[in-house]
């Protein structure tokens, strides 16, 4: 055992150590003898006992590595089952381009039997536009190592062209020592058409988007155009009242820069009162129709930049779903003064006719029932039935007289003199005819804002109290008139009060006539508003109310 042991180690030493390793091996066996004493039978078994350890180790080991083995052909032919039925093409190429294997999706791609494609250069199979795409693929491969990419385009016997995507990578382990790569092909030709489609569907949506934007900005520039030439203002706000465009008229009659109204909100330029008008107004045109023509029209004031108050109708339209409105502003201050020198050269003449009536007409009437109760004086004595005819005639002249100073009093318009307004209402119902059985009074609160009032504003508040004293006095068959004016922080409000037929107004055809639309013009001028209703226990009440007072001069311009 010792020299078959120190022949086979000697058989596997270097030259040049072989007598060194003898002596230590020598001595290693000398002193294990030493160590062990005589009992070198035990050893001998020991080393048996290990050699059939050892020995059953190897044959687990070996039942382990067909295990494994087998494992691995399993996994192998479930690879090629996978390999040969992929959807996709794969191909092992040689460093030439040379094709070593394929699977039958490239059979399908190429349009030829496998055994045809085994061999031959990949080349062949692409089409000439290609061939430079391929090479400098087939170059960066080789030189760089990494996966490449590209399309290519291959030859078909069809017309139609198949465009693929090529992967490749090299591959190391095939053979080894040996280099070749491994790619996949992969049909991209619906993928490129849609591609192409979707391009020329952008290319025609861009064109039209164009088209549409020019459309819309030559539309923009025509609406522009007509907006900037119209005499009225036009205003777009959105739902918070902020204004979103404005045309130049705006700009010349309110008299402020674009940059100080664009933004800002409209109220700006509207008064308290206007203000309250104008919220209504636009409630109501919220629940119309998007893009009809203006329906809400209301009269109301508005204000430029150095604090003028502008008599405007505005017509309200509203423009989209986000509760954006456009307005229109009809400046009513030329219309306002040509009315009021109409309503002046009427009331002049009416004046004109009211002297004449009072200096010929009413003069001949007395002097004529003068003369006739004179004669039937004188026939008294002598001609009893002649006396009394001409003492008829003379009581009628009389009756006419009287009704004549009715229709006088109507007509001569009153002026408001120094005492100002409540002066002239006293002087009003002063004058009321007395042989009516009507009773007329006047009564009014002390109040600075009745003070303050303009000239105009109290020229048209009595013109009102004329006209619906009128009415009553010959329509509501009223034996009470009454006239109160009162004046509060921020309003003024004159009424006129009778006990006569009252509501409804279809038995009141009076304030169904040109009665009661002068004096809702005369309202509409100092900027009031004109309210008509039952008055409790019977009667009519009608009241013009100021909301807020303007200062004097407010109107002058009309």
């Amino acid at each position: 055992m010792k020299h078959s042991g120190s022949g086979h180690d000697n058989g596997h030493q270097p030259e040049s150590g072989k007598s060194v390793n003898n002596d230590l091996r020598l001595i290693a066996e000398k002193r294990l003898r030493e160590q062990r004493g005589v009992n070198e039978e035990e050893d001998l078994n020991g080393l048996v006992e290990e050699l059939s350890i050892h020995k059953l180790e190897l044959e687990i080991q070996n039942e382990e590595l067909r295990k494994i083995q087998g494992d691995l052909r399993v996994a192998y032919d479930r690879y090629a089952v996978l390999y040969e039925r992929a959807p996709v093409a794969f191909l092992t190429l040689s460093t030439k381009g040379n094709i070593l294997n394929c699977n039958r999706a490239a059979s399908k791609l190429f349009e030829v039997p496998a055994q045809q494609i085994i061999g031959r250069r990949l080349h062949d199979f692409v089409a000439p536009d290609s061939q430079d795409d391929l090479h400098l693929h087939h170059y960066s491969l080789i030189n760089d190592s990494r996966t490449q990419s590209t399309s290519l385009i291959l030859k078909t016997k069809g017309n139609q062209s198949k465009t693929v995507l090529l992967d490749s990578e090299l591959d190391r382990q095939l053979n080894p020592g040996e280099l070749s790569w491994f790619a996949s092909l992969t049909d991209i030709s619906d993928q490129k058409r849609l591609e192409t489609e979707l391009t020329s569907l952008n290319r025609e949506l861009e064109e039209r988007v164009e088209a549409r934007a020019q459309q819309y900005l030559t539309s923009r520039q025509e609406t522009l155009a007509v907006l900037n030439a119209a005499a009225d203002p036009i205003i777009t706000i959105d739902g918070e009242y902020l204004i979103q465009s404005i045309n130049r008229a705006t700009l010349r009659v309110f008299g402020y820069a674009e940059d100080e109204l664009l933004g800002a909100s409209l109220m700006k330029l509207l008064t308290d009162t206007g203000a309250l008008v104008f919220r209504r107004a636009l409630a109501d045109c919220a629940r119309e129709l998007i893009g009809q023509a203006p329906k809400v029209r209301r009269e109301l004031r508005c204000k430029d930049k150095s604090g003028e108050q502008i008599p405007v109708e505005t017509a309200l339209a509203r423009v989209d779903e986000e509760e954006h409105f456009m307005i229109i502003f009809q400046d009513l201050r030329e219309k306002r003064r040509l009315e009021w020198e109409v309503m002046q050269v009427a009331e002049d003449e009416r004046s004109r006719i009211s002297r004449e009536l009072h200096d010929s007409l009413g003069q001949e009437l007395a002097a004529m029932s003068l003369d006739t109760r004179v004669i039937a004086e004188d026939l008294a004595q002598t001609d009893e039935a002649a006396s009394s005819k001409f003492m008829g005639f003379s009581e009628k002249l009389q009756q006419c007289v009287a009704d004549l100073r009715g229709i006088i009093f109507d007509l001569g318009p009153m002026e408001v003199s120094d005492g100002g307004l409540v002066d002239a209402l006293e002087a009003l119902v002063r004058n009321f005819p007395e042989n009516e059985g009507i009773k007329c009074s006047f009564h009014h609160s002390h109040s600075e804002q009745i003070g303050n009032l303009p000239h105009e504003t109290e020229i048209q508040l009595l013109r009102i109290a004329q006209e619906a004293v009128h009415n009553a006095r010959k329509h509501s068959q009223a034996k009470q008139i009454v006239v109160r004016l009162s004046g509060k922080e921020d309003s003024i409000e004159l009424q006129i009060i009778d006990d006569g037929l009252g509501l409804p107004v279809s038995k009141r055809p009076y304030l169904s006539g040109q009665g009661l639309r002068i004096m809702e013009y005369r309202c509409s001028l100092i900027g009031g508003a004109l309210n008509i209703s039952n008055f409790s226990p019977n009667g009519t009440r009608i009241a013009c109310c100021i909301d807020q007072a303007p200062d004097k001069g407010t109107h002058g311009n009309q």
